[in-house]
């Protein structure tokens, strides 16, 4: 038989493991640097930045790349390998294609725009909602 306090510590080590990672995570986001303030317009500036910049760059990258590498093939003519390069760098193309529209407006860009827009609605709820509570109650009034 378990004594209370046997049962005690095991419950509270349980409750403590359990609880560990949450913490571990909550002080990962940079040591409580400040509060998330996220707004419809932040998450409306950080869908341009993905779009205009990251999605950019990264596609500036790509043509540097197929640049630099498209050379290869023409010193691979006479050898079995030369047709595979060819198809390597058309499959390299699309893939880079597809991940600059993840990047940008077909993806990431179009998420925020979405959250934003809902932010956007759901603050005008809450505006409004608040207006009709302070229309339907008068100071004095019992709830």
């Amino acid at each position: 038989m378990v004594s209370f306090a046997e049962e005690w510590s095991q419950l509270v080590a349980e409750a403590r493991a359990e609880h560990a990672p949450r913490t571990r995570l909550d002080g990962a986001g940079g040591g409580g640097r400040g509060k998330l303030h996220v707004t419809a317009a932040l998450l409306r500036d950080r869908a341009d930045k993905a779009e205009n910049k990251a999605a950019k760059e990264f596609r500036e990258a790509h043509k540097d790349a197929v640049a630099k590498t498209s050379d290869v093939s023409g010193s691979l003519k006479g050898f079995a390998s030369s047709g595979a390069f060819g198809d390597f760098a058309g499959s390299w193309k699309k893939g880079a294609a597809y991940v600059a529209g993840q990047i940008g407006g077909e993806g990431l860009a179009k998420a925020l725009r979405t959250a934003a827009d809902s932010f956007g609605h759901a603050d005008k709820q809450v505006k409004q909602d608040l207006q009709d509570a302070r229309s339907a109650y008068k100071p004095g009034d019992i709830i």
